[in-house]
């Protein structure tokens, strides 16, 4: 019982909720114990999405309701309630902007108050029916375009900065705000999934260097690019493993719940030899209504599902036209979200796009339930892992804001007494 007031008095605590086509699922979580770089999780909860198809509310009663027992898990698991939450954000096409704005520095040496004034400059164009969630620094550039990272104190006539700027339809978010106001919960922000997803699989080095995210979801597959450890890209398409799922459905003739099954069990981007004369057996509706079983070569379902993941990669590629994808600097890609656990799907994904392809898992995370180690729960766990780096940094600023007051103070009283 002290234990649970403990953690109930603690600030370091943090809430978030995935809202996906599938499922809803939610985290509660804290920074490790002398650990500036590891999220202990506290909670999981999760349960059937009703009520919101492609991202878009059809349902506010059964959507909310999802919400509250995915809450209600995590908060049993974890031994006390929430009332703030970060959310995923992936319906509407959330859209990612870079602008880039330029000042003259008139003392010829780059001071605080310039990046105070160029990060003012910064007013991303507005976009009809849009919402703005962030803006936040990629880098900084001096004279002849040379990227810095920090250029308080180099001498330099011009400063320019790059800003990622991410938007988010206003539909979409007033309608997943007015279900989670009905589960008596306070939205503190919006992540988009492209992002979290980024955050919890990839490591800083291919943030930094660039890597291209495909979140692989139920009804949605999105995708996000990242250079300079910020995404400066984002985009999805409406096309994910229920998809694939009902086309098993059409192509065998099986129940939807079997045909997801079939899919986990059997299923595979790429077929082999041996499948032809592999068999499965599938529960398939007969002729007269029954439920019979049909003994199938293994080759056959794979032969239903390909086209859907082509097309899907296809898609994948035509929005990453702007890159010129092939030729580009960038050449890893992380494939994560529900359909990334489909058989071979990471070895066609990197001979459909010749490129570099891993399986991301969420890193960074302990005392995480095995489910939730998984890259289905991507987008989830890094919008646990985002909360606590954006707390961080609030932190790490209001410190350096203190130190500086108190050495201000220490030297203006060295000014007039010495």
């Amino acid at each position: 019982m002290t234990v649970m007031n403990n953690i109930k008095r603690s600030n370091d605590i943090f809430a978030v909720i995935d809202i996906g086509n599938t499922k809803v699922s939610s985290l509660i979580g804290s920074s490790a114990k002398n650990n500036d770089i590891q999220v202990k999780v506290l909670g999981f909860g999760q349960h059937a999405s009703l009520g919101i198809t492609n991202g878009i509310v059809t349902d506010m009663k059964e959507i909310a309701n999802s919400i509250a027992k995915a809450v209600e898990g995590a908060e049993t698991m974890a031994g006390f309630p929430i009332n703030k939450v970060t959310c995923s954000l992936s319906g509407g096409r959330p859209i990612t902007k870079v602008t880039r704005n330029e000042l003259k520095i008139e003392n010829g040496q780059v001071m605080k108050s310039d990046l105070a004034k160029i990060e003012k400059m910064n007013k991303p164009k507005p976009i009809d029916n849009y919402k703005l969630l962030s803006s936040s620094v990629i880098k900084y550039y001096i004279d002849n375009n040379t990227p810095v990272d920090n250029p308080i104190g180099i001498h330099t006539d011009n400063l320019l900065v790059e800003i990622s700027n991410i938007y988010g339809q206003e539909g979409v978010i007033k309608n997943i705000s007015s279900a989670i106001d009905l589960c008596h919960l306070t939205i503190d922000k919006f992540t988009i999934c492209p992002e979290a997803s980024g955050i919890s699989t990839l490591i800083e080095e291919e943030r930094m260097n660039g890597a291209i995210v495909i979140d692989l979801g139920g009804n949605i597959t999105s995708i996000g690019v990242f250079i300079n450890n910020k995404i400066i890209f984002s985009d999805s398409i409406p096309i994910g493993g229920i998809h694939i799922t009902s086309d098993i459905v059409r192509g065998l003739g099986a129940k939807a719940e079997d045909a997801e099954k079939i899919k986990i069990l059997y299923g595979s981007a790429i077929s082999n030899e041996t499948d032809e004369y592999t068999k499965i057996d599938v529960p398939i509706i007969s002729d007269e209504g029954e439920i019979i079983n049909q003994n199938i070569p293994k080759a056959m379902l794979s032969a239903i599902i390909k086209p859907r993941i082509d097309e899907i990669f296809e898609l994948v590629k035509e929005r990453l036209s702007f890159l010129k994808f092939r030729n580009s600097s960038i050449n890893k890609v992380i494939l994560c979200g529900g359909g990334a656990n489909l058989n071979n799907i990471r070895e066609h994904a990197s001979s459909f796009l010749n490129i570099n392809v891993r399986i991301g898992r969420p890193i960074g995370l302990i005392d995480i339930p095995e489910i939730v180690h998984t890259p289905t729960f991507a987008c989830l766990t890094g919008l646990l892992i985002k909360s606590l780096q954006h707390d961080k940094r609030l932190i790490s600023n209001n410190l350096n804001l203190g130190l500086s007051n108190y050495f201000g103070r220490i030297g203006d009283w060295l000014d007039k007494n010495l």
